[in-house]
């Protein structure tokens, strides 16, 4: 137990937690588990606990850390007690011995899960002691005989069994849970071998043991299976250099375990046959035999690597061909020429020579041949890196092919630096090829343990090795000392492997760092470097390519006369730089520049890295001290899109010659002016002057005229142009192109001409309305752009050619399309062009919107258009009676909601109020089509539907919200949990344990444990005893309470944990309200439960939960018992509810109960408003709609009433329904719509699954999109969000020195973040604030009116999609609106219809996010990237979810179908009173029936659920039918015996 109490003393907590757990399970005490004590019944008992906790209950549930570790030394312990040894042997020095070993091993553990496989081990190791232990020698042992003869002893013999045995269990283990060899593997083996090398005090065999330990960690061999060639190997050949020869030759050509001879032998059944003397010899010449036979396919995949021409191929085949020949008879002593490598090109003839020599030096000093692959890999590399100096980055890691080709380009007259990935490797490769390189006459050295006097004495090697840490502070360094003394820089080439690009980013500079006037310059490389932790290969590849090339590079001043960012510095900052600032920032631009060219000529121009460059570049510490404005500047540099990082270095250089003045005002203003008209580096003016090239010409204040002047007035696209962006898209068939170009192109002349106005023939439209000839089709988009001009422009402007263009393929669409226009493009006047078309050819037009006010405002303003056509327009949202709804239906183009639709046709279909006669679903136009197919797609709309009989709920929900009400919410940083009911602390824990098993009976049982730990004083218990026997001095019982500190309780649960099986976290509340993590619980076992409490003040708790699901089923269970059904004896202790909603009370109460849960979580002023006494949804997500005439269903209505003390409306029953993708499916398939935004792929995909002839087409701005979309951000709490609102409001709003102020608007989550903002916002607004959270009428009037410099409007999403934020002339000179949303919205769509209420109609605007991760369901991610990435996935999921949901609704649907028939059934065999009655019987049915099956439902039980509902609804309609003669004969009756 020497162990077991060193570890135990070591445990923090003071307690157990192994030997609880095996105290519980073994059922025996703690004490009583001393190992030294145990009987075999007990050890037998503990054995099987271990076995099913290791291989069963901890894979699922894993325990912690120390745990694992303390159940190693528990086995380690058990595995030293089973071993007989003879008197006189210390049992303890083998225990401290194996322990220290496996304390080893369980170091090199990565983590949790790997400790547990060593854990699963180790019990192996102990069942084979317990088991197997001397019944034969291990491989290992038989090692230790063969070399050690009989000196072995006892002590070691048992340590080789232990380690061996260990590795074979561990290999066991891992090979079930992973394809690679882990590192607690490998050093397991390591100390086995070097156990081995040092028996009887000598070290014996300790190379081979090293290349044995070699071939595991390269991953050809399995531990065990080494072992077990080490066997074979020691059985044959006595002396270490034998066995060292052979596996030279299995790493050499990478010999794997699965190797076979000629013979069909594997290697160790070949050893255990060969003659030790043949055995090398025949060996090397099999595996040279069977190496030439691979050379096809080396062939095959060298030409793929490098791309190579078969001429090439064959010319390395044929020189490979003839090294093969001459290594069969290699002169022995021949000299290495090095002459064949000083002509260039190289032919053949030189090659074959030149590797030849290489092959035999590497014969000679290690002795094997190069495989035929090496071979290969040198003639490719040799053939395409052979001219200049050598930049090889990304070599594969063979050491011999390295060698060989580093040998080479000295032999050609360079010197090459070889960069590895760690020092050790350096140390390692230097080391392993030195007696190559000094063969061939070529000086090796490392940079590793380098000093500052040695530095020029290490690179006059021909070859150094290193890291790349230690090149880049070498060359850095003594680049700063070149630019000083102008000493020319060291010329070398360089080989950079792979294996070094894949840990690049952890860039170590030590070097650097011990120089205090670089350690500007070292945090600056390190920040560069640690930008390509996440990205590809290629990317590494490209920048650390860049890198060596300038650090090999002359960065003098006197060479660098194109560097552009010392003059800047110096002119900008108005400062002298320092020679070694001068280094950086010139070493800095020009990599800027090189990382430029290598992405261009990859022609990777969106690659990220020169931008990081630039980024760095600007980050400087010289600039970091300088003036705001100048910080300013460079961001508008950084900032600018269309630019390259040197185009835009290039820019600032220029504006900085020529442009630059006091604090850099008029290089911001022309900045400001690119950014606001987005201009890009190919911009030209009218002259096609660049802009570069105005720079240099024109004097500042003329050229800030000029660009003023030529920005503002830019043209809009061609047509040619807008077809051009068209056809890129592939979207459009190539036919409708042609004929959309031919259309729009005529009319476009007869609008330039004014011959247009010719074209007014209204009658001669309507004959051509059904044709799509091209020269009708130009005749009637005439006469709509007449109509256009003449009732909607007054006279004033035409319809533009991109709405001609939409317009075109709306109108030669036969199956349906959806257009993609971009906010402000005039989607309104499409819609109208093209009703117009549909209704002249007699159709009835449904144009359907997602706002009431907008379908009234658009239809109120195209009336007159329509009227031009004598079409009749009208909006369905305002009417309330059924003749209105009746009238409006009849005119040829009527507008509204979905929501209004679709109640009409359930009017129509299930009330049967003929409001819509003769409308059939013929044309509907949907604008905002993406919200209403995609955000509202499964929305389902229904007629309410009032029921008396449900009114006998309404006292089961008050009685779930009495429960439910007592529960509260609290969060913990990123977790909420449940709050239940506050009650005395001892009170609270006895309720929430299971004592079934512990000899706690009574609550008093725990309050007893707390005066015996001195929680309470002494008595407590008695005195609380009475005070809770005598009710009447309850008063005493809470004081008693209030003596009892908090500190105390929280003292208690730590104590009490020694009494019961359970472990305690305990909370409390600070100051803001949140959990405060007070103490943990020191299990983390599924044995021993969690409970989580929060500790209060006066000896209260409340017990916390995870989530609210473990507390609804208790609940439901607990009302149910308190509810009796009709007819039944009456107990007064429950309620009664009538009989026939017994099964549906029983269905739904758990649906009940989380809605109550639910509704406790429900905001005001976010999910839901309070109006005039009701309760009214907000789509707060999407639309920011406040929904008056929507109820939530199941409850949810009524528990937010009752939340709010309102008057409790009955709760629904949906008795009819439609959903928005089946409204929409009524008109054929053929949906015409529009949207700002029409979404991803994924989305589209979505709507063509649901409608498969869908196209979809995304249209051009007419003139270039001049939004500039600032880098967002992320704020971790609400008071960091709020306050860089209110600083980037009014950096925006506020004059600048190279502008005025501009307008801003903030669009908020909800209506509450919304109020928030605006009262932090208005007391600093200089010009007018505007808080927009309403949808009606009244509110949009607010947002009418022209915003000038200085306002501001605080919206929720209302005012993100489909609102017109008009601005004044001045706002956009000065940049236009600038856009904040101050939230991450669900998708992108609703992000990008917030950002369109900017920069509209070819004019100017910007926009940011700025989120809070407190108002997310993003808490825990780090950047705003991070969670952009993840909403999109969500929104992908939400796609899949809907389709899954569509399912559902289409059997919701198919069953409401077979419903209506019915309905229709009664309608036609009833009136009067009796068709009323019996409808009311039949839908109360219906709906109980609907509630009760939507179990099945959701399980989409079809066919089940159709044969129920035939049945059961016949039924219903012959009980309908017999209840209703029974109250018509007691009416008579009644009525007779009146008269009476």
């Amino acid at each position: 137990m020497w162990h077991l109490n060193e570890f135990k003393a070591k445990c923090e907590s003071g307690r157990d937690e192994l030997l609880e757990i095996l105290s519980k399970k073994c059922r025996t005490a703690v004490p009583d588990l001393r190992l030294t004590q145990l009987t075999a019944d007990q050890q037998q008992e503990i054995l099987s606990v271990l076995d099913k906790l290791l291989f069963d209950e901890w894979i699922s549930a894993p325990p912690s850390l120390s745990t694992l570790e303390h159940t190693q030394v528990f086995i380690t312990e058990l595995c030293a007690l089973s071993l007989e040894i003879p008197e006189g042997v210390p049992l303890q020095s083998i225990s401290n011995q194996v322990q220290s070993l496996v304390d080893s091993i369980s170091q090199s553990a990565c983590d949790a899960f790997e400790s547990l496989l060593l854990t699963q081990a180790l019990y192996l190791n102990l069942m084979h002691f317990f088991t197997d232990y001397s019944s034969s020698d291990t491989d290992a042992v038989l090692i230790t005989k063969q070399w050690a003869g009989d000196k072995l002893s006892t002590e070691n013999l048992f340590l080789i069994e232990f380690l061996s045995t260990l590795t074979s269990s561990l290999q066991n283990v891992v090979g079930r849970a992973s394809v690679f060899i882990l590192k607690m593997e490998i050093q397991c083996l390591k100390l086995l071998l070097s156990t081995l090398t040092q028996l009887n005090g000598k070290e014996t065999h300790s190379e081979s043991t090293e290349m044995l330990l070699r071939l595991v960690q390269t991953n050809q061999w399995t531990p065990a299976e080494a072992v077990t060639l080490l066997k074979a190997l020691s059985q044959k050949h006595a002396e270490d250099v034998s066995i060292t020869e052979v596996l030279k030759l299995l790493q050499a050509y990478e010999i794997s375990p699965e190797w076979t001879g000629e013979s069909g032998q594997s290697l160790v059944q070949a050893l255990e046959f060969a003659d030790p003397k043949r055995f090398l010899q025949d060996f090397q010449k099999t595996l040279r035999r069977k190496d030439e036979s691979n050379l096809p396919a080396a062939l095959a995949e060298v030409k793929m690597l490098w791309n190579l021409d078969d001429s090439v191929i064959d010319m390395i085949k044929n020189i490979t061909t003839g090294v093969l020949q001459y290594a069969e008879n290699a002169p022995k002593d021949a000299p290495y020429v090095k002459d064949s490598f000083t002509r260039d090109p190289l032919n053949a003839d030189d090659l074959q020579k030149s590797l030849s020599q290489l092959c035999k030096a590497v014969f000679d000093t290690k002795g094997w041949w190069p495989t035929v692959r090496q071979m290969l890999r040198w003639c490719a590399l040799v053939l395409t890196e052979k001219s200049g100096e050598l930049q090889l980055v990304g070599v594969e890691e063979d050491p011999c092919v390295t060698a060989m080709f580093a040998a080479t380009q000295v032999c050609m007259g360079n010197k090459l630096d070889i960069v590895l990935s760690a020092d050790v490797q350096s140390e390692e490769r230097t080391k392993e090829w030195s007696d190559f390189y000094k063969h061939l006459g070529i000086s090796l050295n490392t940079n590793m343990k380098k000093t500052n006097a040695s530095y020029r004495k290490v690179y006059e090697a021909d070859i150094v090795y290193g890291t790349i840490g230690h090149f880049v502070s070498d060359y850095f360094q003594y680049g700063i000392e070149g630019m000083g003394t102008g000493n020319p820089l060291l010329s070398r080439g360089f080989i950079i492997e792979q294996q070094r690009l894949s840990s690049s980013h952890n860039l170590e500079l030590s070097r650097l760092k011990d120089n205090d006037s670089l350690m500007f310059a070292t945090e600056l490389l390190q920040s560069l470097m640690g930008k390509f932790k996440s990205k590809d290969m290629e990317l590494r590849h490209v920048f650390t390519k860049a890198l060596f090339q300038v650090l090999h590079t002359n960065l003098n001043n006197d060479t660098n006369t194109g560097n552009k960012i010392i003059t800047i510095s110096q002119k900008v900052t108005g400062k002298e730089l320092l020679s070694n600032e001068v280094f950086v920032l010139t070493f800095l631009e020009n990599l800027l520049r090189v990382v430029t060219r290598e992405t261009e000529a990859k022609k990777n121009r969106t690659s990220p890295a020169a931008k990081w460059c630039l980024e760095i570049l600007f980050d400087c510490s010289k600039f970091k001290e300088s003036k705001a404005q100048t910080n300013e500047l460079l961001q508008m540099v950084s900032n600018l899109r269309f630019w390259s990082p040197v185009e835009a270095l290039n820019l600032l250089g220029a504006l900085t010659d020529h442009h630059h003045d006091e604090d850099c005002v008029s290089m911001m203003k022309i900045l400001h002016l690119m950014a606001t008209y987005q201009v890009s580096s190919t911009w030209t003016d009218e002259n096609h002057q660049s802009l570069l090239k105005l720079l240099e010409s024109k004097r500042t204040e003329n050229l800030i005229q000029h660009l003023e002047k030529s920005l503002r007035d830019e043209k809009t696209k061609t047509l040619d142009t807008l077809f051009d962006e068209i056809r890129q898209m592939k979207e459009i068939d190539e036919q409708t192109l042609s004929k959309s170009y031919s259309v729009v192109t005529h009319v476009t002349n007869l609008i330039k001409t004014g011959k247009i106005k010719n074209h007014t023939d209204v009658q001669r439209a309507r004959n051509l309305s059904h044709s799509t000839d091209t020269e009708d089709l130009q005749e009637f988009l005439a006469v709509l752009c007449n109509a256009v001009n003449l009732c909607q422009a007054g006279r004033k402007w035409w319809p533009r050619a991109t709405q001609m263009i939409s317009w075109c393929l709306l109108a030669l669409s036969d199956t349906g399309i959806l257009l993609e226009m971009g906010t402000g493009e005039g989607k309104s006047c499409v819609i109208a062009m093209f009703a117009v078309l549909r209704a002249l050819r007699g159709e009835k037009v449904d144009v359907v919107s997602s706002s009431s006010v907008l379908c009234q405002r658009d239809a109120e303003e195209w009336t007159n258009f329509y009227k031009f056509f004598g079409l009749t327009a009208d909006t369905n949202t305002n009417k309330t009676q059924d003749k209105d709804r009746k009238e409006c239906y009849q005119k040829d183009v009527v507008y509204g909601t979905i929501e209004a639709f679709a109640a009409d046709h359930l009017r129509q279909i299930f009330e049967m109020k003929n409001v819509r006669p003769d409308r059939s679903h013929q044309c509907v136009i949907i604008d905002e089509v993406d919200s209403l197919l995609l955000d509202q797609g499964v929305q389902l709309t229904y007629l309410s539907s009032p029921m008396v009989c449900m009114q006998h709920l309404n006292i089961i929900l008050a009685m779930i919200w009495g429960h439910v009400s007592q529960y509260g919410f609290l969060s913990a940083g990123d977790q909420t949990f449940v709050r239940g009911p506050p009650a005395s602390f001892y009170r609270a824990i006895f309720d929430s344990m299971e004592t079934e098993e512990t000899e706690i009976n009574d609550p008093m049982d725990i309050l007893r444990i707390a005066e015996e730990t001195n929680t309470v004083p002494s008595g407590f218990t008695e005195d609380i005893y009475k005070s809770e026997e005598d009710k009447q001095t309850i008063n005493k019982l809470l004081r008693k309470l209030k003596t009892v500190s908090q500190d105390a309780v929280v003292d208690f649960f730590q104590e009490i944990e020694d009494y019961v099986p359970y472990g305690f976290t305990v909370y409390t509340l600070d100051d803001k309200g949140l959990l405060s993590l007070r103490k943990r619980s020191p299990y983390n076992n599924q044995d021993i439960p969690e409970l989580k409490f929060l500790v209060l003040e006066e000896g209260l708790c409340c017990a916390l939960y995870d989530s609210e699901d473990i507390l609804i089923k208790p609940i439901a269970e607990l009302i149910l018992e308190k509810i009796q059904y009709t007819p039944c004896t009456n107990n007064e202790g429950k309620i009664s509810i009538p009989g026939f909603l017994k099964n549906l009370v029983e269905k739904k109460v758990s649906v009940w109960v989380q809605n109550a849960f639910l509704a406790m979580l429900l905001k005001e002023g976010q999910e839901y408003v309070v109006e005039t006494d009701n309760i009214c949804p907000v789509d707060f997500r999407s639309t920011g709609i406040t929904e008056l005439n929507k109820k939530w269903g199941d409850g949810l209505q009524q528990f937010v009433e009752i939340k709010h003390q309102i008057k409790l409306s009955t709760i629904s029953t949906v008795t009819n329904y439609v959903s928005n993708i089946s409204f929409f499916e009524k008109y054929h398939g053929k949906i015409f719509g529009t949207t700002g935004t029409l979404g991803s792929k994924a989305d589209i995909l979505f709507l063509r699954e649901l409608y498969p002839n869908l196209s979809a087409c995304k249209i051009p701005t007419f003139n270039r999109k001049k939004l500039f979309e600032v880098s967002g951000t992320l704020k971790t709490s609400a008071e960091e969000w709020k306050s860089e609102i209110k600083r980037v409001v009014m950096a925006q709003i506020s004059p600048k020195s190279y502008r005025d102020g501009r307008a801003a608007l903030v669009i908020c989550e909800t209506i509450n973040n919304a109020k928030e903002i605006y009262e932090d916002l208005k007391s600093s607004i200089p010009g007018e604030i505007i808080l927009y959270c309403r949808s009606d009428k009244d509110s949009l009037r607010k947002i009418e009116k022209e915003l000038r410099p200085g306002d501001v409007i605080v919206a929720t999403n209302l005012a993100g999609r489909g609102t017109d934020i008009k601005v004044s002339k001045q706002v956009n000179n000065n940049g236009g609106l600038f856009v904040i949303l101050s939230f991450l919205s669900e998708n992108t769509r609703v992000e990008l219809q917030a950002f369109g209420r900017t920069a509209r109609k070819g004019d100017p605007g910007s926009a940011q996010i700025i989120a809070s991760t407190e108002h997310q369901s993003f808490k825990t991610v780090s950047s705003l990237e991070e969670a952009k990435s993840t909403r999109d996935r969500l929104a992908a999921e939400n796609i899949n979810h809907m389709m899954n949901e569509v399912s559902e609704l289409k059997l919701r649907e198919d069953l409401f179908s077979e419903y209506c028939k019915t309905l229709e059934d009664v309608y036609n065999k009833t009136d009067g009173d009796e068709k009323r009655a019996v409808v009311a019987i039949m839908n109360e049915f219906w709906g109980i029936w609907l509630q009760t099956k939507s179990e099945e439902i959701d399980q989409l039980k079809r066919n089940e659920l159709q044969t129920s509902l035939k049945a059961d609804l016949s039924m219903a309609q012959s009980q309908s039918q017999s209840r209703l003669h029974r109250v018509l004969a007691f009416i008579t009756t009644s009525h007779l015996e009146m008269s009476r």
